[in-house]
């Protein structure tokens, strides 16, 4: 085994989910990623948790929605969602060896599924998940690597000092939480959100794995002007290319897209949710370097943004309800970020004399 594969378990179980006696503890993986889930299992059985490993091949989820009939996608599995209740740490490892398998499904029924299965989801939030990718020839293909490659580049993302990345973004974090509103700059845009009272939560690779950016939830009814993203933006197995989308009072008046806009269409109109704002987040891991046309890795690529329209998190008190959360990522080269009227990033590059302008808090003494 890859000595790299104990590394990450140890990131695992002793950092992002914090395993402890007496857990008990969900790995579920794909096709691939066995070795990874079951050294999880061992080190976490040392500590006293225990563990159940289960396996969704990507074969058995295009079986499930080319076979199930329409009306049959609305029937809620309350033997997952048990699974989920009971558990106090849900571990979820990428391993797909077909990373297209659902391309072929039709939008409306992956958009219906997802709208029955939000309670479950909505469960796994309030666990002590992480969400973490195990290398396959897979993705080494859609990143345009060899599969050697690929492994050292996912490993390279993850095998860090996440307690150093964490008080960096610490010095972020309290900047954009006293801002009031930001402004994206760039090729195809302007656009202004309203952040005032909500929370930006620094991800340091507890809940994503790897790590590596800063998010909030927009005033939902703040988000006003257009926007254009440069990458492709994947869903379930489907790549939309040249997304443009265009606000007004916070909401989607108008969309364009170069390729498989009847997709997008279908997602945004998923629920009255889906055609907001649920997220906005800068990429922040120097390490994740290029585009990999995978989300997990992508969406905190240096020198990026990402909007997700639908589902907002609670943690940043985002209130927009959706059954989806689909990220969109755009570069900012060349572009801005400019909070409260002063830009604080150029060109992908953040003005680190700016950001730490605000003191840390005082600590007083009981």
């Amino acid at each position: 085994m890859d000595p790299r594969v104990t590394k990450h378990a140890e990131i695992i179980v002793d950092y992002s989910t914090r395993i402890k006696k007496g857990d008990n503890v969900l790995i579920q993986i794909g096709d691939q990623g066995l070795d990874l889930a079951v050294e999880i299992l061992r080190q976490a059985s040392r500590r006293g948790a225990s563990c159940l490993i289960t396996s969704q091949p990507v074969d058995a989820a295009e079986a499930y929605y080319k076979n199930t009939p329409k009306e049959y996608l609305k029937i809620f599995p309350k033997h997952i969602y048990s699974l989920v209740k009971a558990s106090d740490v849900i571990i979820s490892i990428r391993g797909e060896a077909n990373t297209r398998s659902l391309s072929g499904i039709e939008p409306s029924r992956l958009s219906l599924r997802s709208a029955t299965i939000k309670k479950i989801q909505e469960e796994r939030m309030r666990k002590r998940w992480c969400l973490t990718q195990h290398p396959t020839s897979a993705y080494a293909q859609e990143a345009d690597m060899s599969y050697s490659d690929y492994c050292d580049f996912v490993y390279s993302a993850i095998l860090m000092d996440w307690k150093r990345e964490a008080k960096k973004l610490a010095i972020l974090k309290r900047f954009l939480d006293k801002s009031r509103e930001i402004k994206l700059e760039g090729e195809g845009t302007d656009l202004t959100m309203k952040v005032n009272g909500r929370v930006f939560v620094i991800d340091e690779a507890k809940h994503n794995l790897p790590g590596g950016e800063i998010f909030t939830a927009p005033i939902e009814e703040s988000v006003d002007g257009k926007i254009y993203f440069d990458l492709p933006a994947i869903h379930s197995g489907k790549e939309v290319k040249d997304i443009e989308l265009e606000f007004r009072g916070g909401r989607i008046v108008s969309y364009r897209a170069s390729k498989n806009i009847e997709f997008l269409e279908a997602m945004i109109k998923t629920d009255p949710g889906a055609a907001r704002v649920g997220e906005f987040g800068i990429g922040t891991n120097m390490r994740i370097n290029r585009f990999t046309r995978n989300i997990l890795f992508d969406e905190k690529i240096g020198g990026t943004i990402h909007l997700a329209v639908g589902r907002a998190y609670k943690e940043c008190r985002g209130r927009n309800l959706s059954a989806i959360h689909w990220d969109m990522i755009k570069t900012m080269k060349p572009g801005r970020i400019v909070v409260d009227g002063e830009a604080i990033q150029e060109d992908g590059r953040f003005i680190w004399d700016r950001i730490s302008r605000v003191p840390r808090p005082e600590r007083h003494s009981k």
